[in-house]
C-alpha cells in the first residue's frame, strides 16, 4: 500500500502519447487528500447513513455501471425516499447492454429496487425513488455563494456577506467528499480537501458552472455528496485524476424544483463561453484583466456565437447584470436564466474596448442534445 488514499499509484502512464518521454506519465500529487481529523470524522459519522451505492444491471442481472448517491427526502407515511445520483449509471451506449434496473445499497448492504424519476444527461443528474422498509437518514442541501470581491482578494479569503442566507464558499474552506462501495463491505469513502478557485476545465462543452475541490476521489464516489464542515450538501461529486470537480447545489436544487413544477428539465443557455473573472486566465484569445472590475466580480466572455456578436456581445466583455440582478458568476447567471427560458433577457456588460457600461438583449435558449455538456467519465466505472 502507498501512503496515498485508496492506494492510488504515484503516476499513471499516458497511453498513445506522442509527447516527450518525461511527459508520458500523469503524476498524482501526494498531498492532495488531507488527513481525516477528529472533527471531520464526527461530521462524516453524522451523515454517513444517508450515502448509498447505486448500481445498474442488464436484463441478465449482470452489473453495468456503479456510482454513489445520497438520500435528500424521506416520507415516513409512505416510506418513500428520494435519492440524487449521477446519470452515469443510466447511460445508453450501443456498445453496452441496455440498463434493465437500478438498485441502491444502504450502509449495511441491504438493497432496494429504485425507480427513475428524472434523468438528465445535460447536467448528468439522476433522481431515484425507493420504497424502503425502514426509516432512513437524509441529507440537507445548502445553496452556496462563491463570488469574490476585491476586498476578498486583498485579504486572501472570501468574507461572509451581511444578511446572506447562503453559505459563502471561501477559498481554502474544507470540503469533504463521500461515496459508498457497491460490494462487501459496502464501505464509506471519505476524502477531505479544500475549495479551489481554479477553473476545472478549458473546453467549451465542459460544464462551466462546475467547481473544484483539491482532494482526489475514485470512480465509486461519482454521484456522491460534497459536504461542508457542517455536514450540509454543497454539491455532487465527479472525478478527475488530479482533483475533484463537483456540480454546485444551486444547480441541483433549481433543476429539481423546476422539474417538480413543470415535469421538464431546465437547460437554459446563451450561446457564449464565459468564466468567472476570478478564475479566468490568459488564453490565446483573451487577455484577462489584472484586477476585478471596480472591486466586483463578473463573467468574462471568452467565446461568442455569430448571432450574439451581431447583438453586441464581444470577447473580453464583462457581464455584470442580467435582468437588473447583479451576476458575478456563472452560477448566479444560471439562476436568472432558469426563470427566463425561451425569453429575452437584458444583459448589462462592461465593454472591453472602452470600459463603458452597456445593456444588450439576448435570447435564452434551451440546450438541445447536440449542445449538451460533455462528461469525461469512463464507461467502465
Amino acid at each position: 500500500p502507498t501512503k496515498h488514499p485508496w492506494n492510488l499509484p504515484a503516476q499513471i502512464p499516458l497511453l498513445h502519447c506522442s509527447c516527450r518521454p518525461e511527459d508520458q506519465v500523469l503524476v498524482i500529487p501526494r498531498e492532495a487528500n488531507l488527513p481525516i481529523d477528529a472533527e471531520t470524522r464526527k461530521v462524516v459519522a453524522r451523515v454517513s447513513q444517508a450515502v448509498v451505492s447505486v448500481v445498474s444491471f442488464d436484463v441478465d442481472g449482470d452489473r453495468l455501471y456503479k456510482a454513489s448517491g445520497f438520500i435528500i427526502d424521506f416520507d415516513k407515511s409512505s416510506m418513500i425516499g428520494t435519492i440524487i445520483s449521477s446519470a452515469t449509471v443510466n447511460i445508453h451506449d450501443p456498445a453496452f447492454p441496455d440498463v434493465e434496473k437500478i438498485n441502491i445499497y444502504l450502509f449495511d448492504g441491504v438493497s432496494y429496487d429504485a425507480t427513475i424519476i428524472a434523468c438528465d444527461h445535460h447536467w448528468n443528474l439522476l433522481v431515484l425513488s425507493v420504497l424502503f422498509d425502514r426509516v432512513v437518514k437524509t441529507m440537507k442541501f445548502v445553496e452556496i455563494n462563491e463570488s469574490r470581491t476585491a476586498r476578498d482578494a486583498y485579504h486572501g479569503i472570501a468574507m461572509l456577506q451581511p444578511h446572506s442566507t447562503r453559505y459563502k464558499l471561501c477559498p481554502g474552506d474544507t470540503i469533504i467528499g463521500l461515496g459508498r462501495q457497491s460490494q462487501e463491505p459496502f464501505g464509506l469513502q471519505a476524502n477531505r480537501g479544500i475549495y479551489s478557485v481554479e477553473r476545472w476545465a478549458d473546453l467549451p462543452k465542459i460544464c462551466q458552472e462546475m467547481l473544484r475541490a483539491t482532494f482526489i476521489n475514485t470512480f465509486t464516489a461519482i454521484g456522491g455528496p460534497a459536504i461542508n464542515k457542517k455536514g450540509n450538501v454543497i454539491g455532487m461529486l465527479f472525478h478527475s485524476m488530479s482533483f475533484t470537480p463537483f456540480l454546485p447545489s444551486n444547480i441541483i436544487l433549481k433543476w429539481w424544483d423546476y422539474f417538480k413544477t413543470t415535469g421538464k428539465y431546465c437547460r437554459p443557455m446563451i450561446s457564449f463561453v464565459g468564466y468567472n473573472l476570478h478564475v479566468a486566465r490568459s488564453s490565446r484569445w483573451v487577455d484577462v484583466p489584472t484586477s476585478l472590475h471596480e472591486g466586483l466580480d463578473g463573467i468574462l466572455v471568452e467565446m461568442v456565437s455569430r448571432e450574439l456578436l451581431s447583438a453586441g456581445l464581444q470577447e473580453k466583455d464583462l457581464i455584470i447584470r442580467c435582468n437588473g440582478k447583479r451576476v458575478t458568476t456563472n452560477l448566479q447567471l444560471f439562476e436568472v436564466l432558469v426563470e427566463n427560458i425561451a425569453k429575452t433577457v437584458e444583459v448589462t456588460i462592461v465593454k472591453a474596448e472602452n470600459c463603458n457600461t452597456q445593456s444588450i438583449y439576448l435570447p435564452v435558449e434551451e440546450a438541445i442534445e447536440k449542445c449538451f455538456y460533455q462528461w469525461l467519465i469512463s464507461r467502465y466505472c
